[in-house]
């Protein structure tokens, strides 16, 4: 091989390498997921922010074929609301539960939210009427239950003004 040809494959080839470097840096820069923006406490994934809210519902939707993680999801949002919000839930301006999609009695409920599946829903009643959203974000946390409850937390402070 002549000196040239090989000083010139040689820059190629690092020229290559640091842009593949300098990509993954970029992608890797976009990649802040649910989970560490839970973790940094910098957002929640609910758009609407109630205003003068009445009440809170946080429902469990679930069917009778469930996987390990759609029961943790339940399990963990329950814990949530248990350990922080007792008097929320006492007074009625926190209600949560799970909800049996397939039940005949649980329709209008299942109407009104539109689950497709196992998830964790939030409803809103305030000034404005209601408003639902399904709460993605917690299924990225099953995994860790200091950051699933510190994430729920933070979305159900941000509606009921806390």
């Amino acid at each position: 091989m002549k000196p040239r040809t090989h000083m010139k494959n040689y820059r190629i080839a690092v020229l290559a390498l640091l842009l593949v470097i300098v990509s993954l840096a970029v992608i890797a820069a976009g990649c802040l997921g649910e989970e560490e923006r839970a973790a940094d406490g910098q957002s929640t994934e609910v758009a609407y922010t109630g205003s003068n809210v009445e009440k809170v519902e946080l429902f469990h939707f679930y069917g009778s074929n469930r996987c390990t993680s759609c029961i943790i999801l339940g399990d963990l949002a329950e814990m949530t609301v248990n350990t922080y919000y007792a008097e929320d839930l006492e007074s009625g301006r926190l209600v949560f539960s799970h909800i049996d999609v397939e039940v005949p009695e649980n329709r209008e409920i299942v109407e009104r939210y539109g689950p497709t599946g196992s998830s964790l829903w939030i409803g809103i009643h305030d000034e404005n009427g209601f408003h639902a959203e399904e709460l993605i974000g917690p299924w990225y946390l099953i995994g860790s239950q200091t950051r699933f409850m510190s994430y729920l937390k933070a979305v159900i402070d941000q509606q009921l003004g806390q």
